[in-house]
């Protein structure tokens, strides 16, 4: 199953990601970032739909580092 994770780089923007996908009702899910991506904050967000993953990016409801894709070969780079 493929899934798209937004890294920040700092928890104060990790927890600014939160509350305003909270407010917005967008479905997400907060989890710890994988080591093997990047060892910044210790806080990502998960986004199952890219089209979700689009929607909040354009809407600039959070303030990333790096967003990478994960699917069955592992972590990719996106942007």
């Amino acid at each position: 199953m493929k899934y798209y994770i937004i890294v920040y780089k700092n928890t104060h923007d990790a927890m600014e990601a939160e509350k305003n996908l909270t407010n917005e009702n967008i479905e997400f899910r907060v989890m710890p970032t994988p080591t093997s991506i990047t060892q910044s904050c210790g806080m990502c967000t998960r986004i199952e739909s890219e089209e979700l993953l689009n929607n909040v990016i354009e809407r600039k409801l959070v303030n990333y580092k790096n967003i990478y894709m994960k699917d069955k070969d592992g972590f990719k780079f996106m942007k």
